[in-house]
């Protein structure tokens, strides 16, 4: 009798074309490969799944009834993956069902306790991504190389984003991350100075994985591309996100996440200053992973898996209203930066007005000062010319009469 080999079957965000749910996926098919065991990757479009599922890879666990996410909410024996879970998460008694549940942060799993309390806090697999060396055009040897990713929440947070970067004192490279985002355009619009910068086309997540190792250190705007340089120990300023907070204040690298201008000002010193290793961190959470992917190895051995036929591979016609959903989010986010950022412009203008206008007041005060003054001082010296002038009569007078009366006598 043959005996089929287990088969992990991978249900995770792999429509949308984010790196990180993206790399996700690939780090899990890596680390089933490690433990003889081939993937399949599941269509979350699809009408019915196969059994038992490996679920994970971004923000999953959402509240109820987003016609994408619900695709998630999977019952039975399942695995929930280190999975990314909002705050106002609800409706999740079918996670009891499940063979293993897990959150990437405490705070995210604080919210599953609530209905699984022996759910575990994971780091992400994308801990022990492996990913071949890709070779970066225009970087000289031994020189130093800082990476840049930004997007519209950057600038929404960061006044003087702009010239923060450009006043790195090292050779840039600009790398889009988050494809979906449309970043790569959204970074080639923003006034950078790139006399000493190198832009990077739209790179798959093994590439950029590859990119962020090979950098000094790192200013980026997104959880994974964060994860990626701490993972390799690359130092990192990450702009702020709450999910990204949850993940490093487990880590005690809560610093590392810069919410406005001075934060970031002063993590990019400590950057340049400071050594940094995280290796110790690292160990601890390569350990945890592995243990668990051990762990998803027995429990897809013990089970026996139900198949269920491949759908049609084409996008439907939900994908493409939910692909073009978040096409028109990201319009939203980049309408909002810049709103926010002609607030500020104009905010400023006015400011800078008003200092304009208090500069024209005091300036007619003080020329209307002046010319009291100057009016003051005249009469002054009128009164003085009188006094002197009635002195000076007044002692001719007595000299008068004092001549007249010696004549006289």
């Amino acid at each position: 009798m043959t005996v089929t080999a287990p088969v992990a079957n991978l249900l995770f965000d792999s429509v949308s074309r984010n790196t990180g749910d993206i790399a996700i996926g690939v780090a899990a098919e890596q680390l089933f490969a490690a433990r003889g065991l081939t993937s399949r990757i599941a269509n979350p479009f699809d009408e019915a799944f196969p059994s038992p599922l490996i679920i994970g890879g971004g923000e999953l666990i959402r509240t109820k009834g987003d016609d994408f996410y619900d695709a998630y909410r999977q019952r039975g024996g399942h695995i929930l993956n280190a999975a990314g879970v909002w705050s106002s998460a609800d409706d999740l008694g079918y996670l009891k069902d499940y063979s293993y549940v897990s959150a990437r942060s405490e705070h995210e799993v604080d919210v599953l306790r609530s209905f699984v309390p022996d759910a575990d806090v994971l780091p992400c697999a994308t801990t022990l991504l492996q990913s071949d060396h890709f070779e970066i055009p225009g970087i000289e040897p031994g020189e130093t190389v800082v990476g840049i990713h930004m997007v519209p929440h950057s600038l929404r947070l960061i006044e003087d984003l702009i010239p923060i970067i450009d006043a790195i004192p090292h050779k840039k490279v600009f790398i889009p991350f988050t494809h979906y985002n449309g970043d790569e355009s959204f970074m080639n619009t923003l006034p950078f100075n790139r006399e000493n910068s190198i832009v990077l086309d739209r790179l798959d997540p093994l590439q950029l994985h590859s990119v962020i190792r090979q950098m000094d250190y790192v200013v980026v705007s997104s959880l994974h591309a964060s994860i990626y340089a701490y993972s390799q120990n690359i130092p990192f300023a990450s702009i702020h996100q709450k999910k990204a907070e949850y993940y490093f204040q487990d880590r005690a690298l809560g610093s590392h996440l810069v919410r406005d201008d001075r934060e970031l000002v002063a993590m990019l010193s400590r950057l340049d200053s400071e050594t940094f290793d995280f290796s110790e961190q690292i160990s601890l959470d390569v350990r945890r992973v592995n243990q668990a992917f051990d762990h998803y190895a027995n429990i897809l051995g013990a089970t026996e898996p139900q198949f269920v036929p491949p759908s049609d591979p084409a996008p439907s016609a939900r994908q493409q209203a939910v692909l073009f959903d978040q096409a028109q989010k990201v319009i939203s986010d980049r309408d909002l930066a810049l709103a926010y950022s002609e607030s500020r412009r104009l905010e400023s203008r006015k400011i800078v007005l008003g200092l304009q206008q208090r500069t024209t007041i005091l300036s007619e005060a003080l020329i209307a000062s002046r010319t009291a003054q100057e009016a003051a001082q005249a009469e002054l010296e009128r009164r003085d010319q009188q006094l002197t002038n009635r002195f000076y009569r007044r002692v001719r007078r007595e000299l008068r009469r004092f001549a007249s009366v010696f004549k006289r006598s």
